[in-house]
């Protein structure tokens, strides 16, 4: 028996609690100006990291750089995100979990959890949200989930252990 599992018999002995997304976190989407096609958006003096779908690696963290950058101009109308900060991929492919090395910009099909609303440790929130969303991919039709909305993403039931843990 290792550590944890040690102090989870000995802290839960019924088990660990369960709650919501919505319980434990408070998220928002990203943003970004429309049109995408304005070039005035991207790039330029003072352009920062713009976090994209694709730039959410595999492995919990995003890639070293941004396939883009967004413009100064831009900033105002997008979400700064900074460094370790907890983000989710909710469209295309969905469930690709990430703690952010550097500061960005994060576009409107990523979740950003911007606080939470009981002490958890967000390495273990981040690994969580993974291993939730691996699950849900294992029941949806084709190993793929096609959508997710926020209020169902909001309900999503994550095991809590004691923080002692």
């Amino acid at each position: 028996m290792n550590k944890i599992e040690k102090l989870l018999n000995e802290l839960c002995p019924n088990g660990v609690e369960f709650k919501s997304l919505g319980e434990v976190a408070n998220f928002r989407r990203g943003s970004f100006p429309q049109p995408y096609t304005k070039t005035e958006w991207y790039g330029g003096e003072d352009s920062a990291p713009f976090v994209q779908v694709a730039d959410v690696g595999d492995n919990m963290k995003l890639t070293e750089t941004t396939k883009q950058t967004i413009s100064k101009i831009a900033q105002s109308k997008s979400v700064f995100v900074p460094k370790n900060t907890v983000i989710v991929t909710l469209q295309g492919s969905i469930g690709r979990v990430a703690i952010t090395q550097y500061d960005s910009y994060v576009d409107r099909t990523l979740a950003i959890f911007q606080s939470y609303k009981i002490p958890i440790n967000i390495k273990f929130f981040a690994y969580v949200l993974f291993m939730k969303f691996d699950e849900e991919k294992k029941k949806a039709r084709g190993g793929i989930i096609k959508t997710i909305t926020v209020e169902e993403f909001k309900q999503f039931q994550i095991p809590i252990p004691p923080p002692s843990i």
